[in-house]
């Protein structure tokens, strides 16, 4: 194997190294693929699409037409480094809020997720979700 062959194989390794468990370095639906809070008014969903993780946020307390900032917390737990990330969403309504990129993330990795809504100040909270 030539010089660059073997650059290009320590490197691909690195990148599945870092990727988590799925070596194929390749977004996953999360596990779950959503949750709810106590009395079902909030709602977060996850999707796939274009190699990413997105989470949607829906808050049934939101009056129709009502505009509120939500934002999404992670952070890692169970031996996934503890590293936050943390954005923030606008929320129409009890409509479902644009997708939030997930990015940076360990595939694979545990995550304690809260989301809070400062207009009606509903929240979601569970552990582990699974990237």
């Amino acid at each position: 194997m030539n010089t660059i062959g073997k650059a290009s194989a320590t490197a691909a390794a690195a990148v599945a190294l870092l990727a988590g468990t799925w070596s194929d370095g390749i977004a996953r639906a999360t596990d779950p693929n959503y949750f709810y809070n106590s009395d079902n008014t909030m709602q977060v969903s996850y999707g796939e699409g274009g190699g990413a993780i997105f989470a949607t946020i829906t808050d049934l307390r939101n009056p129709p037409g009502a505009i509120e900032v939500c934002q999404y917390h992670a952070v890692g737990v169970q031996g996934t480094p503890a590293l936050p990330y943390i954005r923030q969403t606008t929320l129409t309504g009890p409509n479902p809020s644009p997708p939030i990129t997930i990015i940076f993330q360990q595939l694979g990795g545990h995550y304690a997720v809260d989301v809070s809504c400062q207009g009606t100040g509903n929240s979601a909270a569970f552990s582990p979700v699974i990237y």
